[in-house]
């Protein structure tokens, strides 16, 4: 008999744990401030038809409500490519690119809770900054080359994003994939441009003043 009344409490305590585990999620997950890191990859093109994939390192803020979420974070891409630019005569002229920085904030949805994994998707805005922008026509043609270079190689752009975030504890482990359309008159306006990236974030405290 006793080993069936352990058997009986083991089965009742295994089938608690998933509600307490979404309890305690729901503790640590609402009205909170998140930090986190992450890194992932930049799927891209030009029109100069360089299809490229390069590394992102970025960092993140997350505040949070119960089924909602102000994102803002902060990336850096690595890469050396090339895009054109209309010369004097409309035709396109090369120009050489490389990195880019971007800034991203947007409204997210944590609309349902499995236990301790949160889907979310949203959507905002991203500044997008190419950092290093070079033209090889040292000639006076090239000099306007390189202003309209110079004036394409920052755009704000609208994102979509979608995402799932694990929760144990304080931390979390996510992973989202951000989809960016392209934008005219933009050095990276080939085609839309996707972020696939995963991180960890750690829940600092409340976003919430106490009252």
């Amino acid at each position: 008999m006793r080993t069936v009344r352990w058997m009986a409490s083991g089965l009742a305590l295994m089938a608690l744990l998933p509600s307490i585990g979404a309890a305690q999620s729901g503790r640590l997950f609402d009205n909170s401030w998140f930090w986190g890191a992450k890194g992932g990859i930049m799927s891209f093109s030009t029109t100069s038809g360089v299809n490229k994939v390069s590394p992102v390192v970025g960092v993140d803020w997350l505040i949070t409500r119960s089924q909602g979420a102000l994102y803002v974070s902060a990336d850096q891409a690595f890469f050396t490519s090339t895009s054109t630019v209309p010369d004097n005569n409309g035709a396109p002229s090369l120009v050489g690119i490389h990195n880019m920085r971007r800034y991203t904030a947007a409204l997210l949805a944590f609309p349902v809770a499995y236990g301790t994994m949160r889907p979310y998707g949203g959507i905002g805005f991203s500044l997008n900054v190419i950092q290093g922008v070079s033209v090889a026509d040292t000639t006076s043609s090239g000099s306007a080359i390189a202003a309209r270079a110079f004036d394409e190689k920052d755009r704000a752009a609208f994102i979509a994003m979608a995402g799932l975030q694990a929760q144990m504890q304080r931390l979390s482990v996510f992973g989202q994939v951000t989809y960016m359309p392209a934008k005219t008159g933009f050095l990276l306006n080939g085609r839309t441009t996707y972020f696939l990236e995963a991180g960890v974030r750690y829940n600092v405290g409340t976003s919430r003043e106490e009252q």
